[in-house]
């Protein structure tokens, strides 16, 4: 099985970047203009699966009373403020007692504020809002539900306020710029792109002691297997190595099949020897 980077990898990026505390932090204080400076004031709240890095949702974490709700997306998707609202819906259920809103107190829930980050490459505005009702079927009455999401394009260029005011966010966009800069060579692989992507950002003082530290695990993410494609890869290492032991047991008995017309040979020389002795011819 051919090894490719993972298609996922821009977003598998944003998340490990922006699950960091402190990056997050920055995030933070860039998109509201404010001056928080105890990354430990936050709590994370990412949905993840266990075992495989088959996301839920990228980042998502409290502070202050609000709840952060952070996507990257590739490609315009209208979709974010329903899939939000799952997101959203399901971290409340495991933050909350389910038995406290059947009772007669108010049960306090963290102020949502979502925000999807956009990379894709065909061009949408610095900054837009999308709405849930912009999905009602009815749009001649006015509906009870509402839930806006802010949709920023992170693309290397746009936004450039909010870049200065978030390191981590720049180098993001950064990175992403020359991955797909230096993708465009045929003569590497993509794997060796983003490589020389993490390279220039640290010889570039770009998150460099972030991109140094977490290196490793950068990669190893670009690389991430889902679960179908490790026990893909298991089948195949199988497969290969039946393949190897018929041809090493086929090669064993080709080598006995020499070794016996080898026998035979030595056999025929000597009655031939013997032949020409018996009648004085010289060997």
């Amino acid at each position: 099985m051919t090894i490719k980077v993972n298609r996922a990898q821009k977003s598998t990026l944003f998340s490990t970047i922006f699950s960091d505390k402190k990056n997050a932090l920055d995030m933070y204080n860039a998109l509201n203009d404010s001056a928080y400076a105890n990354p430990e004031e936050i709590t994370i709240t990412t949905l993840k699966n266990v075992l495989f890095i088959n996301r839920q949702n990228d980042v998502s974490y409290i502070l202050d009373g609000t709840f952060n709700l952070y996507e990257h997306q590739s490609t315009y998707n209208p979709n974010m403020p329903l899939r939000s609202l799952f997101y959203i819906k399901d971290t409340l259920e495991k933050m909350i007692d389910k038995k406290a809103i059947f009772g007669s107190k108010l049960v306090m829930i963290p102020t949502p504020k979502v925000v999807i980050f956009y990379n894709g490459k065909k061009n949408q505005p610095d900054r837009q809002y999308l709405k849930l009702s912009d999905a009602f079927a009815n749009k001649t009455i006015q509906g009870d539900l509402e839930l806006s999401v802010l949709m920023i394009n992170v693309n290397h260029g746009h936004n450039t306020e909010l870049m200065k005011k978030c390191e981590p966010l720049y180098g993001y966009s950064l990175y992403i710029a020359k991955f797909r800069e230096y993708n465009k060579d045929e003569t590497i692989t993509s794997l060796e792109a983003a490589e020389k992507a993490l390279d220039y950002c640290i010889k570039n003082n770009v998150m460099a002691e972030f991109f140094t530290r977490r290196r490793k695990e950068l990669i190893g993410n670009i690389l991430n297997f889902t679960e179908e494609d490790a026990q893909e890869l298991m089948d195949d290492l199988k497969a290969e190595t039946e393949v190897v032991k018929a041809e090493l047991e086929e090669s064993k008995a080709e080598l006995e099949e020499s070794k016996a017309e080898l026998e035979e040979s030595k056999a025929e020389l000597e009655r031939l020897k013997a032949i020409l002795e018996r009648n004085n011819i010289e060997f």
